[in-house]
């Protein structure tokens, strides 16, 4: 991870690749964040997703 990638997305690009990789994801919540970690995304490779109850939304990958 320490060549990891942090991409800032809006909500509905967060909402288009979580439903693409909805399948293959464990949803983990916590302290009003949900991390969606995805073993390989198509496009992506392997991430991670971040998003707060306030709107905020990330995107972690290598």
């Amino acid at each position: 991870m320490k060549d990891a990638k942090i991409t800032p997305l809006t909500v509905q690009q967060y909402a288009e690749i979580s439903e693409d990789i909805y399948d293959e994801i464990d949803r983990v919540v916590y302290a009003g964040m949900v991390a969606a970690k995805c073993i390989k995304h198509p496009e992506y490779g392997d991430i991670i997703l971040v998003s707060s109850d306030h709107g905020g939304c990330l995107m972690i990958h290598a």
